[in-house]
């Protein structure tokens, strides 16, 4: 799944947990999308949604077990919520 689909997958709610084998031991917490309030279809067709921006709060993490226990560390929008390359965790 990418980005959006999780958004649907969460019941159309931001703060869920996503991981991506690149980023090490860092997980993020996706907070927005843009132009879409939370519990609001994002425009566009599925799957990409005509790629809105995605802002997520990254975190160190030594234990993923516990996603609330890391540092964050940085505030940014993904490069590509609309790839494949993330797992919902």
């Amino acid at each position: 799944m990418n980005i959006y689909e999780m958004y649907y997958a969460n019941d159309k709610t931001f703060g869920f947990w996503v991981v991506r084998n690149t980023w090490g031991n860092s997980i993020a917490k996706i907070t927005s999308i843009n132009g879409v309030e939370e519990g609001e279809e994002i425009p566009g067709a599925a799957p990409y949604y005509n790629n809105p921006k995605v802002i997520a709060e990254f975190y160190k993490e030594s234990n993923k077990d516990n996603c609330h226990s890391g540092n964050l560390y940085d505030i940014i929008e993904l490069s590509c919520p609309g790839t494949f390359a993330y797992e919902m965790y």
